[in-house]
Formats: structure tokens, C-alpha cells, sequence
């Protein structure tokens, strides 16, 4: 019992340290990192060219806690740096404590033109939701470059931006080496529209600037810039290039209208008039802190801007106290360097006393509301009422631009009403106006209603409905004759005589060409016939004529033959014996005219066969 009682002790005591142990090799996150202070230092941190520098980190506990969570280190590609405390890490830190470690790094380019290196920190803590979070803290090194470093900055600008006729532009270069090195032979040629010739600069040191210009002299057309830039580097025969874009310096186009309004030009002494200032810019120059004044009103505006092809405009309202009349003038200063006056229209705006100023009212009717036809009639009634305080006279009354009539005079609040018929080519609006000059020589004029009056063609009449008639039944009765459509009736029926017959002699005369060209083809062929055996001569062997001469001698042998009948004289001389029966007188065949002979059909008379040969040979004698 008492062994057994044992046994159990250590058991247990032998499970509690296990325990113990889990939790020591377990990895321990701390719930926070503040106090911790990281910082590198390089050395060297001079450079002329990439390569090997010793990087010290220092790392100081200066918070209320141990850091128990692992410190990891990363250099400026990313990677963990193996090298640092324990495989990468330091395991903890505590408080009041510093741990620093030197290692080394081989610095890039990139970095030497960054000028900077940045390792980092990177360890786990438990947020408030005791979720494992990643934390870093980078820390930073200078670096000094003064490795050779060629670049040479150029900058370009044009004035005037606009050039005008006769006006001088320049075109002017500044030139800044940004690099550590010396740079000579600097050239640069501009486009030949702005100059013939290469300028150059010897030499620029390090941080320096100069600057060329070119001049050229408009004669109306554009210029154009392109510069083609070209400098070497102290000590080396390599050229480097630089080059700006294409620009083109336009010539002068100015196209500005100014105009000057004024709503109403006749009010009461006391009331105000708004006069507006209209600035359209139809050229290509643009114009800048523009100012407007006047005699009567001093100075009206400043500070306008006017961009090229914009309209600019601007309103000022004026009391008027009397009768003015205005006048703007502007001064202009543009992008081509030169600053231009012009002046608006004039502009009269008539104060009157309210007892002298002329008011009247037109109100314009029609008797109808459209017409129907083009052109149509239509008649318009105009009434003309005086509301002045005072007798108006030689009223003109207008119609678009024609004059219609002339009132003498109208005293106060009288009407006078006119009537015309016109004759309108279209539909569209009506207005008539009257004239009047007012007591201070102004030409007024007053406006009635329009009246729209449009083209409405006349619907027409409805269509009636139309209702199928049946015929009746007609009873046919024989026509009595009328002697007097007999000559008709003849001459009808000669007439189609005459077509008929004149039917036939058409059909005949188409047969007749058509036989005339079968027969000519036939005669073609007889001819071809013909032709064919008269090719060559032949041989009558019925004729000894037709024999051909001798042309060589053949010996004839001295042999003796026994005479003998030859297999062909028997024939002949049956043929002989034969009494020669004298054929009946036939007439011969007809000769066309081509020469040809007809052949003879199996009825006619046939000749025997020699005396056929014997004619046969005599055609050929003959012919």
C-alpha cells in the first residue's frame, strides 16, 4: 500500500513538470513593445560606386516591461538576416537593456541613387481581441553618392508665346548640370526656321547653369522649335544626347470685336440703365489684365482676362441723371508682348422728364387665325394709342420694313386704327411697329403684339357613299340602216383590204430574202464542188490526147512475147460490138449562173457511161 502510495506521488510529480516544461518552450508573445528604440548606423556611408559597408544595430529596452516576444532583423531587400543574434532573431530584451550587432551588407545602386538603407524590426504582440498581430519598426541610414553621376537638365521658354509681324521672338535655353561630373562641348542646334547655325558651351561644372538664346525676326509666318542638344562628359570621347519636343510659335492672328449695348436707351431721369460690354475673341491671341473706362463713368473694369477664341462679357448698371452718350476704351495687353487701345461703339442713352417722354401702344388683330391656301388673304387691324402727356406727331407706321401709313399727330390718350389687306406667300408671326422722333431729336420706336398666324389647309368635304345601281334589262331591236354610214362603212372595208394585202407583201418579201440567202449559200457550196475537181488535170484514158509526154526512153527488150488478149480488151470489145443506140434529144440542164451543173434525178435520161467519159474529157481539153 504504502509502495503503491508512493509510486502515484511521483507520477504526479513527474506530469507538473512536464507541464512546466510546455509552458517554458512554448513561445511567449508580449502584450506590447513600447520603449523599444532601434537605430543603424553604416560605415562607410560614402560611395563612389556600389559595394561592401558594416552595419551596427542598436537595440535599447527603454519601456516599464521585458520584451519577451522574439526580435527578428530584415535588411533592405527583405530578407532575414540570418547573422543576427540567434539564427535571425534576439529572443528578449529587458528593461533598461541595449543589444547591439554588426554585420555586412553590399549596397546597390538603387540604393546609392536613393541615397538612404533601411533595415527592419519585425516582432509578434497580442492585441486587446488577443490576436497575434505583426509589428515593425524600420529604422534608416544615410548614404553619400558621389559616384560619377552625368545629367544635364534643360529647360526651354518662348517670348513672346505669339509673334507678331515684324516682332523680334526668342527662344532662350537654360542649361543645369544636376550631375558630380564636368561636361563640355555642349552644342545645340535649333530649327532652321528660327536659325541657321549651332550655339555651344565650353564647359559646365558640377551644380552650374548657363543659358543660350536665339533671336529671329517674324516676317508673318510661324517659327518652329526643335532643338537638337548634344555634350560629352570630362575625359571621355562618349557623347550624350538630349532632345525637346516639336513646338510651334504661331504667328499673329488677332480677331476681336467689342461692342457696347445699352437696355433700355431711354428711360426718366433717376432711372438706371444697364449698359453691357460684349469681348469676342476670334484670333488666336489671348489677352490679359484688361481695363475699360469712359469719359463720363471714369474707370469701368479691370483685371479682364480674354482667352483666345472666348467671349468674354461684362455689365454695369448706371442711374441715369441726363442724356449720355458712351464710349469704352480698353487697353490691351496680350501674349505677344505688346499692349493694344481700342474703343466700342457709341452708345446714346436718353434721360427725359417723364412729362416729355413719348409712350404708345399698338395692338395688332387679324380677322382670321390661319389661312388655308398659298398664298392667302388676310386682313390685319392695327390701333395706335397715344398714352404720352402730350400731342404726338408724324407717326409712321411700319410693317417689317415697309411703311404702311402716316398719322398726322395724336392728341394725349387718342387711338387711331388702321386696316390693310395683305396677301401672305407663307404662314409665320406678324409685327407692326411705329416711328416717332421724341423732343430730344431721338428716333423711337414702338413694338405691337405678334400674331402667330400659321398654314392650315382646308380639310375637304367628306366623300358620300357611293351605292352599287343595277342596270336594267335592255331589250336589243335591230338598228335601222343609214344610208349615210355606207361611204363609211366602204371606206372601212377597203382600208383593211389594204393592210392585209399589205400583210402578204410583207411575208413575201421576208420569204424572198430568205430563199435569196439559202440559195447563195448553196451556190457557195456548188462553187467550193466545182473548184475541188478542178484541182489538178486528170487523165481520159478513153482519150489519148489527155495523155501525158514521155519523159524518159525505156529500152524495149529484143525478147519475142506470144501475142496475147490482154484481161481488159475483152471488155472493150464487147463494148465495140455493141450497137451504139442513139439516145433520145434531151435538152440539156439548166446553167445557173454560177457555173454550176444541176444533178439529174434517177427519171431523167441517162447517157452511157463513154460517151459521159468522152464529154468528161472534153470539158477538161476545153476548159
Amino acid at each position: 500500500m504504502v509502495l503503491a502510495l508512493r509510486n502515484m506521488k511521483h507520477r504526479i510529480i513527474l506530469i507538473l513538470a512536464l507541464i512546466i516544461c510546455l509552458f517554458l518552450v512554448a513561445p511567449t508573445f508580449a502584450t506590447s513593445v513600447e520603449g523599444l528604440n532601434f537605430s543603424i548606423a553604416v560605415d562607410p556611408d560614402t560611395f563612389t560606386s556600389p559595394g561592401k559597408t558594416n552595419v551596427t544595430v542598436r537595440l535599447t529596452n527603454s519601456g516599464k516591461a521585458d520584451i519577451t516576444s522574439p526580435l527578428a532583423l530584415y535588411d533592405p531587400d527583405g530578407e532575414l538576416v540570418t547573422s543576427f543574434f540567434d539564427g535571425g532573431s534576439l529572443s528578449q530584451l529587458k528593461i533598461g537593456d541595449t543589444q547591439t550587432w554588426t554585420g555586412e551588407y553590399k549596397v546597390k545602386q538603387s540604393q546609392l541613387d536613393e541615397q538612404k538603407l533601411i533595415f527592419t524590426i519585425k516582432t509578434n504582440v497580442i492585441d486587446a481581441s488577443n490576436n497575434v498581430a505583426v509589428v515593425n519598426f524600420p529604422a534608416e541610414a544615410k548614404l553619400n553618392y558621389i559616384g560619377e553621376k552625368v545629367e544635364l537638365f534643360t529647360k526651354r521658354s518662348i517670348s513672346p508665346e505669339i509673334i507678331r509681324k515684324g516682332s523680334t521672338v526668342k527662344v532662350i535655353y537654360e542649361f543645369v548640370n544636376n550631375g558630380n561630373v564636368r561636361l563640355e562641348d555642349i552644342r545645340i542646334r535649333e530649327h532652321s526656321s528660327l536659325s541657321g547655325k549651332a550655339e555651344s558651351i565650353k564647359s559646365l561644372e558640377p551644380g552650374s547653369s548657363a543659358t543660350i538664346t536665339f533671336e529671329r525676326k517674324s516676317s508673318g509666318s510661324d517659327f518652329t522649335s526643335h532643338p537638337n542638344i548634344t555634350y560629352k562628359k570630362a575625359g571621355s570621347k562618349e557623347t550624350f544626347r538630349a532632345s525637346l519636343d516639336e513646338l510651334v510659335i504661331p504667328a499673329a492672328k488677332p480677331n476681336l470685336k467689342l461692342s457696347l449695348v445699352a437696355e433700355p436707351q431711354n428711360v426718366n431721369i433717376g432711372e438706371k440703365t444697364m449698359l453691357k460690354l460684349v469681348m469676342e475673341n476670334e484670333g488666336n491671341i489671348s489677352y490679359s489684365n484688361v481695363s475699360a473706362s469712359d469719359k463720363v463713368l471714369g474707370e469701368v473694369f479691370t483685371g479682364i482676362e480674354i482667352p483666345a477664341k472666348q467671349t468674354v462679357t461684362r455689365e454695369i448698371e448706371v442711374t441715369m441723371q441726363s442724356t449720355e452718350t458712351f464710349k469704352f476704351t480698353l487697353k490691351l495687353p496680350d501674349n505677344t508682348g505688346t499692349e493694344q487701345t481700342e474703343t466700342t461703339n457709341e452708345v446714346k442713352v436718353s434721360a427725359y422728364d417723364p412729362k416729355n417722354m413719348v409712350r404708345m401702344t399698338l395692338d395688332l388683330t387679324a380677322d382670321a387665325e390661319s389661312i388655308d391656301s398659298i398664298p392667302g388673304n388676310i386682313g390685319f387691324t392695327v390701333v395706335v394709342t397715344n398714352n404720352s402727356d402730350f400731342e404726338v406727331k408724324d407717326i409712321k407706321l411700319y410693317q417689317g420694313q415697309a411703311q404702311v401709313y402716316t398719322i398726322d399727330a395724336l392728341k394725349p390718350g387718342e387711338s387711331y386704327t388702321v386696316d390693310r389687306k395683305y396677301s401672305v406667300s407663307q404662314g409665320g408671326k406678324f409685327q407692326f411697329h411705329v416711328e416717332v422722333v421724341d423732343s430730344q431729336s431721338n428716333k423711337q420706336k414702338f413694338y405691337s403684339n405678334e400674331l402667330q398666324i400659321p398654314y392650315i389647309p382646308a380639310t375637304p368635304a367628306p366623300t358620300k357613299e357611293v351605292f352599287a345601281t343595277v342596270e336594267p334589262v335592255t331589250t336589243y331591236t335591230p338598228v335601222p340602216v343609214d344610208d349615210t354610214s355606207t361611204a363609211g362603212k366602204g371606206s372601212n372595208i377597203l382600208l383593211m383590204a389594204a393592210i392585209v394585202v399589205a400583210g402578204l407583201f410583207a411575208v413575201s418579201f421576208v420569204l424572198f430574202i430568205i430563199s435569196s440567202i439559202s440559195r447563195a449559200r448553196l451556190n457557195k457550196k456548188s462553187e467550193n464542188a466545182y473548184d475541188h475537181m478542178q484541182l489538178n488535170a486528170k487523165r481520159d484514158y478513153l482519150n489519148p490526147d489527155t495523155y501525158g509526154a514521155e519523159e524518159k526512153t525505156v529500152p524495149v527488150s529484143d525478147a519475142v512475147f506470144e501475142e496475147g488478149e490482154l484481161p481488159h480488151e475483152k471488155y472493150l470489145k464487147e463494148e465495140v460490138t455493141k450497137p451504139v443506140e442513139e439516145p433520145e434529144e434531151t435538152e440539156a440542164p439548166d446553167k445557173p449562173e454560177d457555173g454550176a451543173y444541176r444533178l439529174m434525178r434517177e427519171d431523167e435520161v441517162k447517157e452511157p457511161e463513154v460517151q459521159k467519159r468522152t464529154r468528161r474529157s472534153d470539158k477538161h481539153q476545153n476548159g
